[in-house]
């Protein structure tokens, strides 16, 4: 996937994925990672609910104590992040935004998510 194609708010939730990857201690990015990012940032305060889940998730990876070594996107990861190139493509957007980042981890129902997108987008 080529990054220029993220919006600002994308690339901050990848960011801060990587960021809470190596805070943790793991190795590897996981969707889990991405999918708490996401639920920091306001757009996704309904769905709160989820939070619980993905954190006992990653506190079952495996992780590393005392190393500053940057963590590298899992195959899950590297899985989403096309997913959601794919989503944009089917929305027929230009860039890939936090809502395909979003679809694409499947946390919910798709049908729900995108009835989601349609509210956030103004009914669009």
């Amino acid at each position: 996937m080529d990054f220029n194609q993220l919006t600002i708010k994308s690339q901050e939730a990848v960011a801060a994925a990587q960021e809470l990857a190596r805070r943790l201690g793991n190795p590897e990015i996981h969707p889990e990672h991405l999918l708490l990012a996401l639920l920091d940032q306001e757009l996704f305060a309904d769905w709160q609910g989820l939070r619980a889940d993905a954190e006992q998730k990653l506190a079952s990876r495996p992780s590393a104590q005392g190393g500053r070594q940057q963590p590298t996107p899992s195959p899950a990861f590297s899985r989403v992040l096309e997913q959601a190139d794919k989503e944009r493509a089917q929305l027929e957007d230009d860039f890939v935004s936090s809502e395909h980042l979003f679809l694409a981890l499947e946390p919910a129902p798709r049908d729900e998510i995108l009835q989601w997108i349609k509210t956030v987008r103004g009914g669009q």
